[in-house]
């Protein structure tokens, strides 16, 4: 008789979501991929066989479980799930392998915490900090929990009541608390309202070590973030193989992708001419490579696919505090070679104006899992979910997009505006096909939000579309999308994945969207984009109340 032990790894939101940058986002992620990884090879050579999910071809696993003497780098993305279940034999003591499993994945974490440790902190913390070692131990030592639960094949909802009984709290810590990960002291262990000279030097001294593009002014970080920031520059020791990290795109870069490989088309001339004055006026700073991870491999070797998009953005270039320039560099010149960019043809009958400064969040998950396991069985379902881990980051390439994770039921990427709708509308389709199965349905949430919002809100909205909107309030199998300015949601759209149309076919819900979009294109559309607003005014007349954004009313008779 066998039986199933499951295994679970957190916390995740506590780990991933608390991001400033898009790589701190991928870091967070990846690493906790890659430390299920390390427990579910653990589990492995102590006797269980992993099946859900299916790992056999799963990249990342076949490379933690080479040799260390192997040569190659890991998989750059993400692909594991931080829970799996593993099937034991009656001879195979649960206990045993969930032990083995957590052993593998805290040495494995150890490991990259000491790497980063003896490389960037461990002679400052003597000099500089007051009890840095102690607050890193803590920290790193009593972050995680392994959770696990063993029954009967058939004994479904194991792990989810096992996670309701929580054992593990990390106790409230003192002194100033990290920028990044609020609950978390800071490692300087001083604190600003009787120290702040000397936390500043700890913190200013590491600035200059690391240099501004991997820690900003101002910023304070915990063990556990700054873990994440740091690991993949020492990946080689820390996790056993390289990483390159040094063009990942950021929000801004997102957001300007398409515009700068309309530019590299119709004006790449100026555009490059633009971004070696850049170059020439500034240190290394501005030259971040981050768009030319997104364009082809023949674009990618223009200078203007390595300029930070923050410098196609007149307001940036304009402010001395946040484009910084060599002293004695003009500032004028550069700001009227931008200004002959934006009035360059575009090769449509206008000019190419400026980037984009809104860029998209896209995240997707399943629906009701645990209803298609039950009903199709545990092989079936995993087979399909591990053909859509495959093909989901290939439908975020070629949308132009970022994929930060991609495993199991669960996508999360960033995505230029125009890009964003029918992205997930293909992802949604490519689930469907994973599984063949029409009662297989995905819902996803697609957050449109200025490249300068901090990350952790565009996350926290993203998954309050997806949680509240498109599953409980829209029934699930739907896209819900929003616009976040400033601290709130300003518009938002719910609907399911097709859309039926009288007397037609129903069509794609990204497609009707996308129609409207360009019948209100200023200048070339046929409605006003005071047809929302007037709409919104009427309505709210009928219905007696102000229509607040994704809200509902009742129109009165």
């Amino acid at each position: 008789m066998t039986q199933h032990l499951h295994i679970s790894l957190g916390p995740v939101q506590g780990f991933v979501a608390q991001a400033r940058r898009t790589r701190d986002l991928w870091g967070g992620s990846y690493l906790l991929s890659l430390l299920a990884a390390h427990a579910m090879s653990g589990a492995r050579r102590a006797g269980g066989a992993i099946i859900r999910p299916l790992v056999d071809k799963d990249l990342l696993l076949q490379w933690v479980e080479r040799s260390r003497e192997a040569d190659g780098a890991p998989p750059r993305l993400g692909s594991l799930p931080n829970q799996f279940t593993v099937e034991l034999d009656d001879r195979t003591d649960p206990r045993a392998v969930a032990e083995a499993a957590e052993r593998a994945f805290r040495a494995a974490w150890t490991r990259a915490c000491d790497e980063v440790w003896h490389k960037y902190l461990a002679e400052l913390a003597q000099r500089r900090g007051r009890d840095t070692e102690a607050i890193w131990l803590r920290q790193t030592q009593g972050f995680w929990e392994l959770v696990w639960v063993a029954g009967a094949p058939d004994d479904h909802g194991l792990l989810e009541r096992r996670k309701h009984w929580r054992t593990h709290r990390f106790p409230e810590e003192a002194g100033d608390k990290c920028t990044v990960m609020s609950e978390l002291q800071e490692l300087s262990g001083h604190v600003g309202a009787t120290e702040r000279t000397r936390q500043d030097a700890f913190w200013s001294e590491l600035r200059g070590q690391l240099g501004e593009l991997e820690l900003r002014e101002r910023e304070r970080l915990c063990a556990v973030a700054f873990v994440k920031r740091m690991y993949a520059r020492v990946a080689r020791r820390a996790i056993g193989g390289a990483l390159d990290v040094t063009r990942w795109p950021s929000t801004i870069d997102v957001a300007a992708v398409l515009w700068v490989r309309q530019a590299l088309d119709v004006a790449r001339v100026q555009l490059d001419t633009y971004a070696c004055a850049v170059f020439a006026r500034t240190t290394d700073g501005a030259r971040t490579g981050g768009v030319s991870s997104l364009v082809s491999d023949e674009l990618r070797t223009a200078p203007g696919a390595h300029l930070g998009a923050n410098w196609f953005h007149r307001s940036f270039v304009a402010n001395p505090r946040l484009a910084l320039l060599k002293e004695g560099a003009e500032r004028a010149e550069l700001l009227r070679q931008l200004h002959a960019l934006a009035e360059a043809p575009d090769g449509e009958g206008g000019t190419l104006g400026g980037p984009p400064i809104y860029y998209a969040l896209l995240l997707a998950d399943g629906d009701r899992l645990g209803e298609l396991v039950r009903a199709g069985g545990g092989d079936v379902v995993s087979r399909a979910l591990a053909a859509f881990t495959v093909e989901a980051p290939e439908i975020v390439r070629d949308h132009t997009g970022v994929t930060i994770y991609a495993g199991g039921d669960d996508v999360l990427a960033l995505l230029p505006l125009r890009r964003a709708l029918d992205c997930a509308q293909a992802i949604e389709q490519a689930y469907r096909r994973a599984f063949g199965d029409a009662s297989a349905t995905l819902s996803a949430a697609v957050v449109f939000a200025h490249g300068r919002t901090p990350l952790t809100r565009v996350l926290a909205e993203a998954h309050r579309l997806l949680d509240d909107v498109a599953k409980e309030g829209n029934g699930r199998a739907s896209l819900a999308a929003a616009v976040y300015r400033g601290e709130a949601t300003a518009v938002q759209w719910a609907t399911t994945w097709e859309r039926a149309i009288a007397g037609r076919a129903p069509e794609l819900a990204s497609a009707c969207v996308q129609e409207v979009a360009r019948e209100m294109t200023p200048g070339r559309g046929r409605l006003s984009s005071s047809l929302l607003h007037d709409l919104r005014r009427m309505l709210g007349l009928l219905c007696g109340a102000a229509i607040e954004p994704g809200s509902f009313a009742t129109v009165h008779h």
